[in-house]
């Protein structure tokens, strides 16, 4: 039984200083807000270890009085710290690298060989040391005991102390004294995982009868098919190229100017619930946020940057599958109890106008919770379920709009409700979001209440974009935007003529219309915008560009899983199949080459504005080229024989 304790004892000190080791990467890549990640991989990877180590022990039994205490607790260590190091080192590689491609074969092999003799030497040297070094009395009950409750101790001191603020937040005091008479709130609701074709089915009556108090825009898009970049270009209207949140290690630059900042800067007080661990505060998107709240009831009582460890995600996924309880499983928390939360947030600033930023989950991932596997009936069955999913958002959102105008805050607020991605059901194959850039992840609905219900009722036609809605939200709150945004407002000069296009001229209802007119469309109307989305996620690097009812889709990598040829450029035309079944791009149309070199062209130009990489100067002919097509700024295009950009 010795050999078991020891296995058992060295399992613990090896998996807590795997546990260690990780844990201080997780705080180095973000800005925590705490650091209980420390302790509690101190303490679950030394759990963990012990276990892997009671199986070491009986793997060892046999050899146990030819290793001698020294050689079976050096031994114990060296297999178990090699066995979580290497499967820690492959899913961070898997990762970080090779962006969830999975690692090669070669190099797996070539990594558990490398730790092989990395393992002997160790062990060789480790049972010279425990011989003669008072480090033997982790080889006895008592030693081992002290030693690593010791550290668990230690760990948990150092995980319960104070954070430093972090630098992203608003300042508390210090704000203009400006004249904010007759400004109105801000509010920003993002439904995640919300598809422009959820709404109008019966499924959202609150949403149906909010839309008739505001402006609709019939065709929006997102700027990325997940929720980081997209959530990242809503409140700094730039391209995922360029603000650089688009993979999954990256995090928000505090280089960037969002709409927080803008909005604190002239008074307005600024208050988030993300509630989605892909948009919080450790990583960048608190900046310019007073309060930016992300509390999620995550299992076993962990907190946000412990939620990231890996073998933290390996228990909590056991977990969920065990109780399908999947919104937990991911942080997040339900509508309603956001949605009360960002009410209080309000009743907390009587005379301020505030921005109020909440995240709602819901319509996410209802296959997880079915078991999705392709079939006709099980299809049906997560349809069903997003439905749900869809419908109980839309109740909570009629206790806020309620909430809202006993507060007096309604009638006056500027109200976006809108999606950060759409989501797939099988409309190409496939489940859930990032991996692609078809409409079904891209097209999302975006409902804009103006201040005391002006242009109530309006439907919009035209194609707009995500980067589009904080550069209107700070004209309509008095503020200038930053002049590296790349949107431009909703409700321009021409806004009213815009719309004046699309409908009939006057008195033709009783006369007939005239000959040959009709209604433009959003495919060739002037103030349609062509819209940039991309997609960094899972192994994919796809761009897409959607202009004019056409849609061009470019990989730069794709998996070697991925089953739908994505490698392949994709050209669509969405007028004749909306739903982009027929791959246009193997005909080589002069219009799809048109398409594929301006969204080379525009993804090139983005990334050249991007954060650190602004002070390159751009080919003069390729910037031509891009006023010419109307992707720069009158002021971008002085020199340029070309036609006026639009």
């Amino acid at each position: 039984m010795r050999i078991l304790g020891t296995g058992l004892g060295a399992g613990m000190c090896a998996g807590s200083l795997v546990g260690a080791a990780e844990a201080l990467l997780v705080l180095q890549s973000r800005s925590p807000a705490e650091y209980q990640a420390f302790g509690y991989a101190f303490t679950l990877y030394g759990v963990i270890g012990g276990l892997v180590g009671l199986v070491v022990g009986l793997v060892l039994l046999p050899l146990s009085r030819r290793l001698g205490p020294s050689g079976a607790f050096s031994a114990a260590f060296v297999l178990v710290f090699g066995t979580m190091g290497l499967v820690l080192s492959h899913h961070l590689a898997d990762v970080r690298l090779y962006e969830g491609d999975g690692v090669p074969l070669s190099v797996v092999l070539t990594g558990t060989a490398a730790a092989g003799v990395v393992g002997l030497v160790a062990w060789m040297m480790g049972s010279n040391l425990l011989e003669k070094t008072p480090l033997f009395a982790l080889t006895t009950p008592k030693g081992l005991v002290a030693a690593w409750g010791g550290g668990v101790m230690l760990s948990w001191i150092f995980a319960l102390s104070p954070a430093p603020p972090s630098p992203d937040a608003a300042p508390d005091g210090g704000r203009p004294q400006l004249d904010l008479t007759g400004r109105p709130d801000v509010i920003v609701v993002v439904v995640a995982g919300l598809r422009a074709d959820a709404l109008g089915r019966g499924l959202t009556p609150t949403l149906d009868a909010f839309s008739t108090e505001g402006v609709v825009f019939d065709q929006a898009v997102s700027s990325a098919s997940w929720t980081r970049p997209a959530v990242a270009s809503l409140f700094t209207s730039m391209a995922p190229s360029s603000h650089g949140a688009a993979g999954p290690r990256d995090r928000l630059s505090p280089a960037l100017t969002t709409l927080a900042e803008v909005l604190a800067a002239r008074g307005y007080g600024t208050v988030g619930i993300p509630n989605d661990p892909d948009v919080s505060g450790t990583l960048g998107f608190g900046q310019g946020f007073e309060s930016f709240l992300y509390e999620p009831r995550l299992p076993m009582a962990a907190a946000e940057t412990t939620s990231v460890l890996t073998f933290y995600r390996l228990v909590r996924e056991l977990r969920a599958f065990a109780t399908g309880d999947v919104d937990a499983a991911r942080g997040h928390l339900a509508a309603p109890v956001v949605l009360s939360a960002g009410v209080e947030l309000l009743a907390e600033r009587p005379r301020q106008p505030t921005l109020l930023y909440v995240s709602l989950a819901e319509p996410l991932e209802p296959w997880q919770v079915l078991g999705a596997t392709g079939s006709t009936p099980q299809l049906q069955a997560v349809r069903d379920a997003y439905s749900d999913r869809v419908r109980a958002v839309d109740a909570a959102l009629a206790g806020f709009f309620r909430d809202l105008h006993g507060l007096g805050r309604y009638a006056g607020a500027a109200i976006v409700v809108t999606g950060d991605h759409g989501v797939e059901l099988s409309d190409h194959g496939g489940w859930g979001n990032g991996d692609t850039l078809y409409d079904e992840q891209l097209l999302v609905p975006l409902l804009v209440k103006l201040p005391n219900g002006e242009r109530a009722g309006t439907h919009v036609p035209w194609q707009v974009r995500h980067v589009d809605v904080a550069p209107t939200l700070l004209d309509l709150a008095g503020a200038a935007a930053p002049a590296d945004w790349q949107g431009s407002e909703l409700f321009t000069d021409s806004f009213d003529a815009d719309l004046a296009l699309c409908a009939p001229p006057p008195g033709s209802l009783e006369d007939g219309l005239p000959p040959g007119w009709a209604p433009p469309n959003w495919t060739n109307h002037p103030a349609s915008r062509d819209a940039l989305s991309e997609a960094h996620h899972g192994g994919y690097h796809l761009a897409s560009l959607r202009r004019g009812g056409r849609k061009t889709i470019l990989s730069r990598r794709v998996p070697r899983g991925d089953a739908r040829n994505q490698r392949a450029p994709q050209f669509y035309d969405l007028l004749a199949d909306s739903r982009e079944q027929v791959n246009l791009a193997p005909l080589a149309t002069s219009d799809g080459a048109a398409m594929r070199a301006a969204l080379e062209l525009l993804v090139d130009d983005r990334s050249r504005r991007g954060v650190g990489r602004r002070s390159g100067e751009r080919d003069s002919m390729e910037r031509c080229l891009l006023c010419e097509i109307g992707y720069l700024a009158p002021a971008d295009c002085v020199g340029c024989p070309t036609i006026a950009p639009r």
